[in-house]
């Protein structure tokens, strides 16, 4: 058993992001859009963010959740969370200070697309990873931030943590975008970003069972 809040230096900066679950599916955050003559990018992360001052692993998700989405969201406690500092150094632990993230995800920044344990990055912050249901329906709430959101399934997001996918391939595989839609949708690729596609590179094929476990759940455990 371990303190979140011990695991974590007191002046480190850190960050919450959050699987968002319903029937089956993730619901995941598009950043601003790139464009080029080529194509249209769409990049996907978790809605989250970073901790403010002294704020915990499990109050930043919350706020960000409401500041992100419009909405609070129920934490599914994880009974063991993944501590994960690389590929080849993954712990389990049981969280006793406050609600148990999916995992604590030692990520590293400004590493090139699908390399997200490249050890020529240094820069180095914890992120907690939430799985956790909405309490209202998702909006549009901060369109600077992330006009459009999406809806897709484990399958999905694994393969996207490969691979940038062609959006109008993942809609016709069940995938629901919803959002500022004035875009060519058809030129448009699809890429997965931030802790959660560092999580599941890590994980590797493990991922596939812990996705499809996680997108299953509709209890909580703890109310925010």
């Amino acid at each position: 058993m371990a303190r979140l809040s011990e695991m974590v230096e007191p002046d480190t900066a850190r960050a919450s992001s959050l699987l968002l679950v319903d029937r089956g599916r993730f619901l995941l955050a598009g950043r601003p859009l790139i464009y080029s003559e080529q194509r249209v990018l769409l990049r996907l992360t978790g809605v989250g963010g970073w901790a403010e001052g002294s704020e915990t692993f499990s109050a930043a998700a919350l706020r960000e959740s409401i500041e992100e989405t419009g909405s609070a969201i129920r934490l599914i406690e994880q009974e063991y969370t993944l501590i994960v500092h690389s590929p080849d150094d993954i712990d389990t632990v049981a969280i006793t200070d406050e609600p148990g993230p999916v995992a604590l995800v030692y990520r590293r920044f400004g590493t090139t697309p699908f390399e997200p344990w490249s050890e020529e990055y240094q820069s180095v912050a914890p992120i907690a990873v939430y799985a956790a249901t909405l309490d209202d329906t998702a909006r549009i709430v901060a369109r600077d931030e992330h006009p459009l959101f999406m809806w897709i399934y484990p399958e999905q997001l694994i393969s996207l943590a490969e691979a940038d996918e062609p959006l109008e391939f993942l809609v016709a595989d069940g995938a629901q975008i919803f959002g500022q839609l004035d875009f060519d949708t058809s030129r448009t690729i699809v890429r997965l970003t931030d802790s959660i596609q560092a999580l599941v590179t890590a994980l590797g094929p493990r991922s596939y069972g812990l996705l499809t476990e996680i997108a299953q759940m509709s209890g909580t455990a703890c109310l925010l």
